[in-house]
């Protein structure tokens, strides 16, 4: 199958890609639907990552975060942030 994508996108992919130690971005693109499809086999979703409701979007995000449920408030995204911005530096990722 071919997919073409825009180049940012593709610049993106290719850079998420490197990041995660994928060989490829078709290995990487690959793996993202696989997991898509393994993990929520039964997701609707309105439009690309976009959940029904919140309810759901914050259930996931507990799930997923392996935790009793706390507040999702700004300084949880900052604190988010912080890690991921941490995770890439030691990666040696730019944006």
């Amino acid at each position: 199958m071919t997919i073409q994508l825009p180049d940012d996108v593709r610049a993106q992919a290719e850079r998420q890609a490197k990041a995660a130690g994928f060989a490829s971005v078709d290995e990487y693109l690959a793996d993202l639907v696989r997991e898509d499809g393994e993990e929520y086999p039964y997701t609707t979703r309105v439009g690309p990552s976009t959940y029904r409701n919140r309810e759901e979007l914050e259930a996931l995000l507990a799930e997923t975060l392996g935790c009793e449920w706390k507040t999702i408030d700004e300084a949880f995204w900052e604190e988010r942030r912080r890690k991921m911005l941490e995770y890439a530096a030691k990666r040696g990722v730019t944006s």
